[in-house]
């Protein structure tokens, strides 16, 4: 029986980079994100690659709508990958942030991080060897005011993925996260890098070597993967800087840059 990957945020961006990435490796693919957001033609681009590709257009800050496609997936697909790439950010004042916005982030990063992978585990261990790859950012390392939320989301993404590897590898189930750095995936994203001058620039790694990389190396059974060389050399080296200088300095960065 056919094998699938599971793909969440796949219409646009990194998401969709993935996507392909699995196809043009072969694999099969159930593709995952909100309505109308030409989920289809991803789709279609995947089944042009000579795979097999579904996908499935829902709200995944709908805990019921994503039961309903766990249950679907797991009712139709074997699965043998998962990838939890659904994200959101954004800066602003926590003070001043709507509630909704708040919360959004939280069911997006955290909840529908945690209960799809929770919901997905018993196909996931039918197929293994299988493979789970979690999207974190270099923000899980760094507490930063004015964005406040989001960073925390990301470092609960890294630590998740953390405790699941120890605990699924015996059940053949390898885990990884990856660190994300800058990628220009959006033109307001774009913006901000350009405003963050040669340093952001130098970060930035587009969203296909990013896609490249992470699923290179997740088949590869790595823990922590850090696409680009500097992202990879920052990674290690913000964590020798005390947290509170870190969340100092990242946080003025926030608010000259991003307000």
């Amino acid at each position: 029986m056919s094998k699938y990957a599971v793909v969440t945020g796949a219409s646009t961006g990194l998401g969709r980079c993935i996507a392909l990435e699995l196809a043009k490796r072969k694999i099969n693919t159930v593709l995952a994100s909100l309505p109308g957001e030409n989920l289809a033609e991803v789709c279609q681009a995947c089944r042009n690659e000579g795979t097999l590709s579904d996908y499935f257009e829902f709200d995944i800050t709908d805990k019921q709508a994503l039961y309903d496609f766990a249950a679907a997936v797991n009712s139709r697909y074997d699965v043998f990958v998962l990838v939890n790439n659904a994200g959101l950010g954004g800066s602003r004042r926590f003070c001043d942030a709507p509630v909704g916005y708040v919360d959004t982030i939280i069911q997006v990063n955290v909840a529908a991080t945690a209960l799809l992978t929770h919901e997905l585990l018993a196909n996931l261990k039918r197929n293994a060897r299988s493979y789970v790859l979690n999207i974190s950012s270099m923000a899980g390392i760094i507490p930063t005011g004015y964005k406040t939320v989001y960073p925390a989301s990301k470092a609960f993404v890294r630590f998740f993925s953390l405790g699941m590897r120890e605990e699924l590898a015996p059940d053949g189930i390898s885990v990884s996260f990856a660190v994300l750095g800058p990628m220009p995936t959006k033109e307001e994203i774009k913006y901000r890098i350009e405003r963050q001058g040669f340093i952001g620039k130098a970060l930035s790694v587009t969203p296909e070597r990013v896609a490249r990389i992470c699923v290179e190396k997740m088949f590869r059974k790595r823990r922590t993967i850090v696409p680009g060389r500097l992202n990879a050399l920052s990674f290690h080296l913000v964590k020798l800087i005390p947290e509170y200088l870190r969340g100092k300095f990242m946080s003025r960065s926030v608010k000259a840059h991003e307000l």
